[in-house]
């Protein structure tokens, strides 16, 4: 691994050769963040860039803090800290309504388009970002925003469809690469992908903590639109696997969402009936996301074992959990991994999901005649 620190455009300031640790912690529905403890010889170099990136990744970080402290001992300390390139995406608001129908990743990119690449307003334009390949993934739904960050949005809209946003670094030609992306089905339930499961039994796994919290869970939502009184449209979103599942709602106030717009060129629009009421809908499943239930599983994993990080399984992955002791198991996608250097020793940790325990199921023990 080779650090280097880059200016505001991304030219080369120089590389920091030693370091004392170093937290890398990818984030699969927010951006990731990054922090690097060095000597103090490094903290001009720090303090003066902009961007911190390593050789071993597509990732770019964004320096957001820079520290610098002495002891009474007389020992002086130098850090760094910040979130990864996809956060940049917030250093632009949707300043005017976006009405947009498509699929996430479509919406995604049109975003992306009109507020980074090819804005009206040419001070908005971040000439390092240019849109990848599309992968033609997710199903269509219709969106209407207006004044949210435009990251925040992304990810809120991505995150219905359990899909992700991702700014890749091409550091020969200094180019972020804008890409909408799924991670891999790792579960025994498919034959394409190599299965991952994480088990005591496997002994892949160790220092685990299971977390499940439901206390501010909701699971059916009322979006309430234009209108008025018993003339109000209202859109009842479902997201129960089964209507035996306890229905836990919530009231959207939706008013802002409008089925008569105008567009860019002042031209008026009308959605149909039909068409509004997916757009009261799609806010319904960004609503009920903020209130998932929680439910993780926390865990240090073996790279001695019997699954390769970044080959047999990767952030974003859906993957399967077992812990024989305490009888549950659980399909859960990795939504954070966050590797932990300090000198010659490296960790992994990792997070499993925090979507819905709807799969989760007691494991049968059978026992073998």
């Amino acid at each position: 691994m080779r650090i280097t620190i880059l200016d505001k455009d991304f030219q080369t300031l120089g590389t920091v050769g030693v370091f004392n640790s170093l937290i890398w912690c990818r984030r699969y529905y927010e951006a990731g963040m990054f922090e690097c403890h060095a000597p103090v010889e490094y903290f001009e170099l720090l303090n003066t860039g902009r961007y911190f990136y390593r050789s071993d990744r597509d990732e770019l970080g964004v320096i957001r803090e820079v520290n610098y402290s002495q002891t009474d001992k007389g020992e002086r300390r130098a850090y760094c800290k910040g979130y990864f390139a996809e956060s940049l995406l917030d250093n632009r608001v949707i300043n005017s309504p976006a009405n947009l129908t498509g699929t996430p990743e479509t919406i995604a990119r049109s975003l992306v388009n009109t507020y980074i690449i090819n804005p009206g307003d040419t001070g908005r334009k971040i000439p390092q970002i240019v849109l990848g390949a599309a992968k033609g993934i997710g199903s269509s739904i219709t969106i209407q925003t207006t004044g949210d960050k435009l990251g925040e949005k992304l990810y809120d809209i991505l995150e219905t469809q359990e899909e992700s946003l991702k700014l890749s670094f091409d550091y020969q030609n200094n180019i972020l690469t804008f890409t909408a992306w799924s991670g891999l089905d790792r579960t025994d339930e498919q034959d394409i992908n190599s299965w991952a499961t994480f088990s005591n039994s496997f002994y892949n796994v160790k220092n685990v903590v299971y977390d499940r919290d439901d206390s501010e869970a909701k699971n059916y939502a009322y979006v309430a639109g234009e209108g008025e009184g018993a003339a109000r449209t209202v859109v009842q979103v479902d997201v129960r696997s089964s209507s035996a599942i306890e229905r836990r709602e919530v009231y959207v106030d939706a008013r802002d969402l409008q089925s008569t717009y105008r567009d860019e060129q002042d031209v008026e629009h009308t959605y149909t009936a039909a068409q509004y009421r997916e757009l009261l809908r799609q806010r319904g499943l960004e609503k009920l996301a903020e209130y998932a239930t929680v439910e993780t599983v926390n865990s240090d994993i073996d790279a001695n074992a019997n699954l390769e990080y970044m080959t047999d399984f990767d952030l974003g992955d859906l993957c399967t959990y077992q812990n024989n002791d305490v009888g549950i198991e659980c399909v859960k996608r990795i939504t954070e991994i966050q590797e932990v250097y300090e000198g010659a020793k490296a960790s992994l940790n990792i997070t499993f999901g925090n979507d819905e325990s709807t799969t989760i199921t007691k494991i049968i023990r059978r026992e073998t005649t």
